[in-house]
């Protein structure tokens, strides 16, 4: 299952929707992604299911505003090669939210987010951004929370690039002991790290099976 959270043109909230061959389509009622997730994994299907059946609104998914597609309620630590941070709640933020200018550089890779239980285990693209003293700023999830059984076997290639140039890549095992088991609900693995990033740098982030997306630095997508 590929599901994302964006703010409904609608109503302007926050509404979890099932993503299916390009669209965004609206779960009708107003269970946020945590709840599904933590009510187990038939009663997420079932929600994919009447998403898909019977969308409460539909929208072609270039068009949508994204949000995270969870929200942590503690601390999420995240690893980037020797390096560990543990992020506050309030610094996540989606990828079409603006990102502060303060950000000197990132790190990227992927994030496990867990059903309170441990029966669910799905993965949303991460990237990490860091002041010029290496102290987070914000931490960007999304768009999309894919299931495990979305992925396949082997590991994710992950990339970033400015302008047609590639800044770094690495591989990310959805496997890994850290994501898999590690600490947290929500604990991020970051193996790729960009050099210094500018205002209005534009960072484009390819996660592989878990999609991509473009930021600017200091500004709105």
């Amino acid at each position: 299952m590929r599901w994302v959270t964006y703010l409904s043109p609608s109503g302007g909230r926050e509404r979890a929707a099932a993503l299916d061959d390009g669209d965004v389509l609206g779960l009708p009622g107003d269970d946020r992604l945590t709840d599904l997730l933590d009510a187990g994994p038939t009663v997420l299907a079932e929600a994919h299911a009447r998403a898909v059946a019977s969308p409460i609104e539909i929208i072609v998914e270039p068009e949508a505003r994204m949000c995270a597609p969870v929200l942590p309620r503690a601390l999420v630590p995240v690893r980037a090669g020797d390096d560990r941070w543990e992020v506050h709640p309030e610094l996540v933020v989606g990828v079409d939210d603006a990102v502060d200018p303060s950000a000197d550089s990132a790190r990227v890779g992927v994030a496990a987010v867990n059903s309170r239980d441990g029966s669910v285990l799905a993965y949303t693209p991460a990237c990490l951004w860091l002041d010029d003293d290496g102290r987070p700023v914000q931490l960007s999830l999304g768009p999309v929370l894919a299931t495990a059984d979305e992925l396949g076997a082997g590991p994710l290639r992950v990339s970033a690039e400015m302008e047609e140039r590639e800044l770094g890549r690495g591989l990310v095992d959805p496997a890994d002991a850290w994501l898999a088991a590690g600490p947290g609900r929500i604990r991020a693995l970051l193996p790729v790290t960009t050099p210094p990033l500018a205002a209005n740098d534009e960072l484009f982030v390819d996660a592989d099976a878990l999609g991509t997306f473009e930021v600017r630095v200091g500004s709105q997508v």
